[in-house]
């Protein structure tokens, strides 16, 4: 029964998370703020230990934090993140779900010394358990969400399931973000130079017009028709 009440409570955190989370995708449309909200919310309503966001560079195979909540917060700066599959920090969690493109877990930090240099950094945090959720954009990895948990054992099937259902969400959330920024800037530049468009120009002429309207200061405006451009 206290086994049974347990799973519960932990399903419950979890199930917090993916609400706040969700909630947060709503509301939120710049990329930074969702990361540091999704960390925040798995800290506080999941009660993990720690949570970080990593973009991965396709060029280099590296792993950038760019979001990060709990507790210790030097722990990334002390660990080399990696998805090459060649090197000795590439064996933890975090390299498997990037390669996989699959969630993977451990649920025993204590007994499993092959998961990477990372592991002696969070059982010193009080963290026994780790989830690494892989970000997809259109089927290409774009980063990773991982989560500690400070119970051994944390991760089972139920969690699992909700916790896919999370990565799955945020990916969308990213997909989104990101054409609607690809859609921001076609309405300024120009696809083929990158230059400003004339929509770009009237925005800015309207505006310096409007900030000197009341002031000091005249607005020329000089037009150049240059041939053969």
């Amino acid at each position: 029964r206290k086994n049974q009440e347990k799973s519960i409570a932990r399903l419950s955190r979890v199930e917090m998370v993916l609400s706040g989370i969700n909630s947060a995708i709503v509301r939120l449309h710049d990329r930074q703020e969702l990361f540091d909200e999704a960390c925040r919310i798995a800290v506080e309503y999941g009660d993990f230990g720690m949570a970080w966001i990593g973009l991965l560079d396709h060029d280099t195979m590296e792993v950038t934090p760019v979001a990060y909540k709990g507790t210790g917060q030097q722990f990334l700066g002390k660990i080399r993140l990696s998805a090459r599959g060649d090197l000795p920090e590439d064996e933890g969690t975090t390299g498997q779900a990037l390669r996989s493109k699959k969630p993977a877990f451990c649920n025993n930090l204590e007994a499993s010394p092959q998961i990477g240099i990372g592991r002696e950094e969070a059982i010193r945090r009080g963290c026994y358990s780790v989830i690494a959720l892989p970000l997809l954009m259109e089927d290409t990895v774009a980063g990773v969400f991982v989560l500690y948990a400070k119970e051994p054992e944390f991760f089972d099937e139920e969690e699992l399931r909700l916790l896919t259902e999370l990565a799955g969400d945020i990916s969308f959330a990213l997909d989104y973000i990101q054409k609607r920024e690809k859609v921001d800037y076609l309405a300024f530049y120009d696809v083929l130079t990158g230059l400003p468009n004339r929509n770009l120009f009237a925005d800015r002429l309207s505006q310096h017009i409007g900030s000197d309207a009341h002031g000091d200061q005249l607005v020329a405006v000089a037009i150049l028709d240059i041939e053969r451009l």
